[in-house]
């Protein structure tokens, strides 16, 4: 089963939905009113904050940035609980941020509240002279002149605010600042928005991979339990051919077994470690057809590689396959054999795996046990593969098959 286009779905809507946002922000370049050392500053800011993902990373820098941006002594970050319809004042920064951090403002309390309900700045060079000034979070900070503004999401509902107050050198926020502090707040609020929806995305990723992996549990324990009831079968049957039949079902089942169980343990969702993978169907094959009175080997020649778990599968399934037919055909008449398992990826980009025993080889032209049945459930696997297949026979050497398909789907 491959579950790989899963990931591949939610990676290109983060993609898609990162690129729609960053392309809404608007060109702060274009008709700006202050000067150029100001649109300098505010560009670099701006470029900053759209290129952090993390959201808190994305607070942070957001906050300074308005500190930087407006000549300011402090600033906060206020965001709207959903749940209680408070403003919870995320990240501040200035002389009192520890004391203030964590604190929260009533919706119809002070100017953030009164930007929440009305959606649009607020300015007041004069706290003083202001009754909708509710009162300062810390004895250690007296605020002098305050300029806050909402953050819209996209339907333009404000679902934050950012402020910053006391303009250094004793100066007053003006309209030229109201402009420029409302085109921060505009990319801080889209770079808010693309972080969340980056956070859920990838939430939802996590959640695919963790049922994909219950889900590649479960067809490992129920895969199991079907082997285990061949095997009891397969004890209690007299007959040698419908033993080898059941033997070689179990073997088969084991096989897609194996993949699933490396699924399930493995980081890297849809991919599995081909060598390994390979090794496990080996050592099946041998617990299940080991005879005390053939000595056969396995040597292996495998390099590390890793391919999608459907691809892998019918590897496995196709190796499966070939050394049945070794066992049950190769060494017929022989006491002892070998066979040698070569996997390597080529320097044209392709996989080659070759199977080679030193049996007595098949009669291509003839047709025998060996060479029908198995040689056709090979070459069905290999076409759904998309390889190329090739045998060759020699009653003094033994038999080989080469398989090759490419690393690169």
């Amino acid at each position: 089963m491959d579950f790989g286009w899963i990931n591949s779905i939610i990676n290109r809507s983060i993609k898609k939905r990162v690129t729609r946002i960053t392309k809404n922000d608007v060109n702060i370049t274009h008709h700006f009113p202050g000067t150029s050392r100001s649109k300098d500053l505010l560009l670099r800011v701006v470029e900053g904050i759209n290129r952090t993902f993390e959201l808190k990373e994305l607070l942070v820098k957001s906050m300074e940035a308005a500190k930087l941006v407006m000549h300011a002594e402090a600033s906060s970050l206020m965001l709207l609980d959903e749940t209680t319809g408070e403003l919870n004042v995320s990240i501040p920064t200035g002389p009192v941020k520890e004391e203030i951090i964590g604190k929260t403002i009533p919706r119809d309390r002070g100017i953030g509240g009164w930007v929440i309900r009305h959606n649009k700045p607020f300015v007041s060079n004069d706290i003083s002279d202001t009754e909708v000034f509710w009162k300062d979070l810390s004895n250690g900070f007296t605020t002098r002149n305050i300029l806050c503004v909402p953050l819209k999401d996209d339907e333009g509902e404000a679902f934050g605010v950012l402020q910053v107050l006391n303009k250094k050198k004793g100066l007053v926020f003006t309209q030229n600042d109201i402009f420029i502090f409302e085109l921060l707040a505009l990319h801080v609020s889209n770079a808010i928005q693309r972080s969340k929806k980056y956070d859920a995305l990838a939430n939802k990723l996590e959640d695919c991979e963790l049922q994909l992996s219950e889900i590649h549990h479960r067809l490992k324990n129920n895969l199991a339990t079907i082997c285990a009831l061949l095997e009891l079968d397969i004890a209690e049957i007299d007959d040698e051919v419908s033993q080898e039949a059941l033997a070689a079902a179990n073997t088969r089942l084991k096989s897609v077994a194996e993949a699933h169980t490396l699924l399930y343990n493995q980081q890297d969702a849809g991919q599995i470690e081909l060598s390994s993978y390979l090794e496990a169907v080996l050592r099946n094959i041998e617990n299940v057809f080991y005879n005390s009175e053939k000595e056969i080997s396995i040597t292996t020649r495998f390099e590390a590689l890793k391919i999608d778990a459907n691809r892998g599968m019918l590897c496995g399934l196709i190796v499966n396959e070939l050394l049945i037919n070794a066992y049950k055909h190769a060494f017929v008449g022989q006491s002892s054999g070998e066979v040698v398992i070569t996997l390597k990826l080529s320097s044209s980009g392709k996989v080659i795996f070759m199977i080679s025993d030193n049996g007595v080889g098949f009669d291509q032209n003839k047709g025998s046990d060996r060479d029908n049945g198995g040689h056709f459930i090979v070459e069905a696997l290999a076409q759904k593969l998309k390889a190329d297949i090739n045998f060759a026979t020699n009653p003094n050497i033994g038999s080989t098959c080469i398989v090759s398909f490419p690393f690169e789907m």
